[in-house]
């Protein structure tokens, strides 16, 4: 038993590190979240190769956060904001956009600092599958913490949805406060 968990401690640093060294991320040219760094960077996680970055399917989070869903329309954003407030070897995180029928619409994973502040957009764009008449659709957040020894309580998050032309907020929903 002391055998595996050192082995998925390892992993997890392992994976820690390889996040963390990743510099520059590249936009994606549709739909999918759009990280936002307090040193201001816009950019989708993204290897070199381009491909979006996650966690790998084997390994099994250690804390795993649902948000609420929310009805999102054409002309709205919803917005993740993550912030690492006292894990001083950082917290790796690892989140998706689901749609009503569970389905991910967007995805991606990072290691938050200390202090760092994230934020990822979702902008829902039309599905060839949908009609025109569909204002609305339901979007939720499946946020998932792979760092081990981190409760949830260490990472304040919050998930809003917005106007994209005024700005203004008409959802906000806090966690970990």
């Amino acid at each position: 038993m002391k055998n595996r968990k050192a082995i998925f401690a390892a992993t997890v640093c392992a994976l820690a590190f390889a996040l963390a060294s990743i510099a520059e991320a590249k936009p994606q040219p549709n739909s999918g979240p759009i990280i936002r760094s307090s040193s201001t960077v816009r950019a989708v996680a993204a290897n070199q190769a381009g491909a979006p970055l996650a966690v790998p399917e084997d390994i099994l989070p250690l804390v795993r956060i649902n948000f609420a869903p929310v009805g999102l329309t054409l002309d709205q954003t919803a917005r993740l904001n993550l912030v690492n407030m006292d894990v001083a070897n950082g917290i790796t995180v690892s989140w998706r956009f689901i749609d009503a029928n569970g389905a991910t619409l967007a995805q991606s994973s990072a290691t938050l600092t200390i202090g760092k502040i994230l934020s990822v957009d979702f902008k829902r764009h039309p599905s060839p599958t949908e009609s025109p008449e569909q204002l609305r659709a339901e979007v939720r957040v499946q946020l998932d913490i792979f760092t081990y020894g981190v409760s949830s309580d260490s990472l304040r998050r919050s998930l809003e949805v917005f106007d994209n032309f005024s700005g203004a907020t008409s959802v906000y929903m806090a966690g970990g406060l």
